[in-house]
């Protein structure tokens, strides 16, 4: 829901009357789109949002704490706003006559100490709203999203570049007069309670009258935020984990081409031996020797070799080169193995992403590939991180929980250190362990509760609930055993186990009967 022109100048009147004097103590870029301003009056500190995301874009103050308001490493915006900001008072608050643009006047000094005033332009309107820092007649310093010539021809001729004057666009028809019923902060809300419109409420408006303006964009944008910052988080863990995954089956497919090369080695070591045998007769500058090979009933091999060298060094030439070849196959077995193991962990990564539903199992995935050495960077693929780093630490996350027809508790790993946990410290020596067979998933528990073995209907619920939370999601083969015999190989990835005592059922999970299983969870603890 956009501003409308009679919000956005009641919302400055409200700003005005709060912040007008206060001093900048710090500014903050926590997303793309997001500037927050912390202001402090004699009447105490403030935050101000300014956000220029599409379908977003607002100001207002923040009553709760910005996710991730201070990364790591400032943005260049960032150093740039608190180069000419930090220190400021803010002087003036105006909206352009007619248009949803809000002017932030800020006078401060600069680095000689004379007086100076700086503008945050704040842009409402259109799909690309905008947030412009200028300086004396209007020269514009930085612009959050920039314009080129093309563009700006574009766009009626208004070029946003540092350097060039800041023009307003042209003013919409029509003069907006004001509501005739005292304006009022409300928010409109679905049957679910949900917020779905805010915007002034008057006698002939019925809606929820809200305490302030500011308050309420904040309520009406959180679920929204909340899900816009999700949906970047999980496009950047899928985005990193892709790449990170394609580069591995890279690596691995390489590998494994140079491990056939190198058990193909013998050749080599029968052309340095044919021509050291024959080296007396063997002529110098020479491009191919052609000589009998007795290992193959002289049958005539023909052997490239370089013409600047002698017999006997293009005899050590294929020496060496085979055994660089026999010393790469010892060693390609076991970099084949890591390889193979490392893409397998990435895809049930994926997997479990793909399967997530909220943003605390995100930041659980997130914080598992930081404690694995991957780093998931704005600004870079997944890489190793280096030693003695400080690992994030998941957020603890409930397991999935359901329960059979038969009334037995069944728990499902969201992610994979879940997975360990659940397997290795959970699961007592009789409880039933399910996976899906030879695809990425969760590791599913079945409590036997002292039972020596489930009933037939609550292990082919379980099994169903182990293909479903698997990278089928659908039909899939599955493997069962007791948590008893389940090993975990020394040095392995979390998730990872070894089994040689099981059982395989074929699983057939529905929307209907995972649904079934679901409910009887809820039945229970209710």
């Amino acid at each position: 829901m956009p501003l409308d022109c009679h919000f956005l100048d009641c919302l400055r009147q409200e700003l005005s009357a709060q912040l007008l004097g206060a001093r900048v103590e710090k500014i903050h870029h926590p997303a793309k789109d997001d500037v927050v301003l912390r202001l402090r009056t004699r009447e105490g500190k403030f935050a101000l949002l300014l956000c220029v995301a599409a379908g977003r874009a607002r100001a207002g103050l923040l009553t709760r704490p910005a996710e991730n308001e201070n990364p790591a490493q400032p943005s260049m915006l960032c150093m740039l706003l608190r180069k000419h900001l930090q220190g400021a008072v803010l002087s003036g608050l105006r909206r352009q006559p007619n248009d949803r643009i809000l002017y932030f006047d800020f006078d401060g000094t600069d680095d000689l100490g004379d007086k100076t005033r700086r503008t945050l332009c704040l842009e409402l309107f259109g799909r690309s709203p905008n947030l412009l820092l200028l300086k004396k007649n209007d020269v514009i310093v930085e612009a959050l999203h920039r314009s080129d010539i093309l563009q700006a021809q574009a766009q009626g001729g208004r070029l946003l570049q540092p350097g060039a004057a800041y023009q307003p666009p042209a003013p919409p028809p029509g003069n907006n007069p004001p509501p005739p019923w005292p304006c009022r902060p409300a928010l409109w809300r679905g049957s679910n309670g949900v917020p779905v419109g805010f915007g002034c409420a008057g006698t002939e408006e019925p809606g929820e009258i809200i305490e302030s303006y500011s308050l309420a964009l904040e309520l009406f944008y959180a679920e929204r935020d909340a899900a816009a910052r999700q949906k970047q988080l999980a496009g950047t863990l899928q985005k990193s984990l892709e790449n990170r995954l394609a580069r591995t089956l890279r690596k691995l497919e390489a590998q494994k081409q140079e491990l056939a090369q190198a058990q193909n080695r013998e050749p080599l070591r029968v052309m340095a031996e044919l021509i050291l045998a024959n080296q007396a007769t063997l002529p110098k500058g020479a491009t191919a020797y052609r000589l009998p090979n007795y290992y193959n009933d002289n049958r005539t091999l023909h052997i490239p070799v370089d013409p600047a060298l002698g017999p006997a060094q293009n005899a050590q030439r294929y020496y060496k080169r085979y055994q660089k070849a026999k010393r790469a196959a010892a060693l390609l077995g076991d970099l084949i193995t890591q390889s193979a193991a490392e893409a397998d962990y990435l895809a049930g990564m994926l997997d479990f992403l793909r399967r997530a539903q909220s943003r605390a199992e995100l930041d659980a995935l997130k914080a598992e590939l930081e404690e694995q050495g991957f780093c998931c960077g704005k600004k870079q693929d997944v890489k190793d991180k280096k030693p003695g780093a400080k690992k994030a630490k998941a957020k603890a996350l409930p397991p999935m929980e359901y329960t059979t027809s038969e009334g037995l508790r069944v728990l499902a790993g969201r992610n994979n250190l879940q997975n360990d946990f659940l397997t290795f410290r959970t699961a007592k020596g009789g409880d039933w362990w399910f996976h899906a067979q030879g695809i990425p998933g969760s590791h599913v528990i079945l409590c036997a509760e002292g039972k020596a073995e489930p009933g037939p209907k609550s292990t082919e619920e379980a099994a169903l609930l182990a293909a479903w939370h698997s990278q089928a999601q659908g039909p899939a083969a599955v493997d069962y055993t007791q948590a008893k015999h389940l090993k975990k190989p020394a040095g392995a990835r979390p998730g990872q186990v070894i089994y040689h005592t099981y059982r395989t059922i074929l699983a057939k999970p529905t929307n209907e009967n995972i649904e079934l299983l679901t409910k009887g969870a809820q039945d229970g603890r209710t």
